[in-house]
């Protein structure tokens, strides 16, 4: 699937909302940009960015690498690019360094 998708989930604070997915099949995982809105709150933590993402896609939050979190100071809205793998041997392969520790995923 590319383009355009419906998903949406509520989280703390505000609503996940998913604007495109494409699926790389040599790389075997989906990645995903959503805006997250969040009136009144703070940017949501990448843990609830993980756990909404996983609950969406049917995957365990240990496959779902969040990898940019972009925020519009004072807007309430935030832009968040992912990437929610078929398995972790692949998420770690595919993932960098930094992103691996940031996630407490070992290389």
């Amino acid at each position: 699937m590319s383009g355009r998708s419906e998903k949406t989930t509520k989280i703390e604070g505000g609503e996940l909302r998913v604007v495109s997915e494409k699926y790389n099949s040599v790389v075997k995982r989906f990645e995903v940009e959503a805006i997250v809105t969040h009136q009144g709150s703070s940017t949501p933590s990448r843990k609830v960015l993980v756990e909404a993402l996983a609950s969406l896609y049917s995957k365990s939050p240990e496959l779902v690498v969040v990898r940019k979190i972009l925020s519009e100071f004072g807007m309430g809205v935030s832009r968040v690019y992912a990437h929610i793998y078929e398995d972790a041997e692949r998420l770690r392969k595919f993932e960098s360094e930094h992103i691996l520790k940031r996630h407490g995923v070992g290389g």
